[in-house]
């Protein structure tokens, strides 16, 4: 995970696929156990950019990783588009994922959203609406815009989707070369600040991020995406007072990525560095090979029920043909069919959303919306 900022933020959802989906996150996060759960069909895929997780392959906090040599073949198949058989080192942790550690810690996002545009990164896009719809159901009962910490926050991409109400493409648009030119961080800069300016109002919930990588953090906060943010890595270590004072205002946690590169003892720190008797309400996308079975044991331990919402979310493509094999065997070694999914080219993830069980369960979805069909059971 990389920690440095944080930055919460309310997004307007504008399109009738966000529209839809929001609806879908208020019938899970409506009520924990009373949803019904029917069957979801996958999410359709925009484009976006995640992180590598850690949770398999790590050896005294560091992430074990092998290279080899291996091309990147074209979307066609399912592998990543516009890297149609690039020849190049490639590392992949224990998991079988290809590494892209590098792309965290650069001074700008257009690393990042270069490499992750190639991947159809989409994961931040499908999850807004989720995010949006849990936020708006903290903010009715605190009446008061919430504190959202973004778990693994890296630029600030959750943060500025849900503050300014940007998409996927208009992030990769933003960061992307101009006339064959990687953009200048100060220009970059000086066009996300005014952007925010403009989509900043009394109503924008605080964005707080957590994550390890220093330069993206930096980032995300010069820009504005971040309101405050926590630079650490909070499997090694118990946050400082400081962080502890920063992490324990946070009303609302979310992540979509990080989970499996950080463990339960992240969450565990983050939910108890909190001495309110009104613990933050959590929603976290987690890949499929990554079992939630130890979050939902020291959330239970922490007073939380969660719900295991009812359908699969694509990630990215895979960057390789050899990273989708040895995904699959990692699929395998877990007992996850990837049949349908996985097989066909893609990461796919799924969604936990977990509050504390006094917390009322209040239903917004409207009876018979396509939301519906995207909501789990408590498990």
């Amino acid at each position: 995970m990389h920690s440095d900022d944080v930055n919460p933020t309310d997004a307007t959802v504008n399109s009738t696929a966000d529209a839809a989906a929001e609806t879908e996150v208020s019938a899970a996060i409506a009520g924990v156990g009373a949803i019904p759960a029917t069957p979801a069909a996958h999410a359709v895929p925009p484009a976006a950019n995640r992180r590598m997780v850690r949770a398999q392959g790590q050896s005294n906090g560091v992430h074990k990783q092998r290279e080899v040599s291996a091309p990147v073949p074209a979307a066609s198949g399912g592998a990543a588009r516009d890297g149609a058989h690039r020849e190049g080192a490639m590392r992949f942790d224990e998991t079988g994922k290809v590494s892209l550690d590098h792309i965290y810690t650069q001074p700008d996002p257009h690393a990042y959203f270069s490499t992750l545009r190639r991947l159809d990164y989409v994961i931040p896009q499908l999850a807004r609406p989720f995010f949006s719809q849990l936020i708006e159901e903290r903010r009715a009962r605190l009446r008061r815009p919430p504190t959202v910490l973004d778990v693994g926050c890296s630029y600030g991409v959750n943060a500025a989707l849900l503050r300014c109400g940007l998409t996927m493409d208009d992030m990769y648009d933003r960061y992307g070369e101009r006339d064959g030119e990687a953009p200048d961080r100060a220009v970059l800069l000086a066009r996300d600040r005014e952007l925010v300016q403009a989509r900043q109002s009394r109503a924008t919930p605080r964005f707080v991020g957590l994550d390890s990588s220093r330069p993206a953090v930096s980032y995300a906060r010069a820009a504005g995406f971040l309101d405050d943010a926590v630079c650490a890595d909070l499997e090694e270590r118990d946050p400082t007072e400081a962080e502890r004072t920063v992490l324990a205002g946070a009303d609302f946690v979310v992540s979509t990525g990080c989970i499996g590169y950080v463990t339960e003892r992240t969450i565990d720190r983050i939910a108890s560095a909190s001495e309110r008797s009104d613990r933050p309400w959590m929603a976290h996308f987690v890949l499929r090979m990554f079992s939630f079975d130890p979050f939902t044991e020291v959330l239970d331990a922490l007073g939380y029920d969660t719900v295991h919402v009812e359908g699969v979310f694509p990630q990215r493509r895979f960057a390789s043909a050899q990273e989708q094999q040895q995904v699959l065997d990692t699929l395998a070694a877990v007992g996850v069919d990837p049949r349908g999914l996985e097989s066909d080219g893609w990461l796919y993830a799924r969604l936990h959303v977990s509050r504390p069980r006094h917390a009322p369960a209040r239903r917004t979805a409207r009876a018979g919306h396509p939301a519906d069909s995207l909501i789990g059971r408590p498990g």
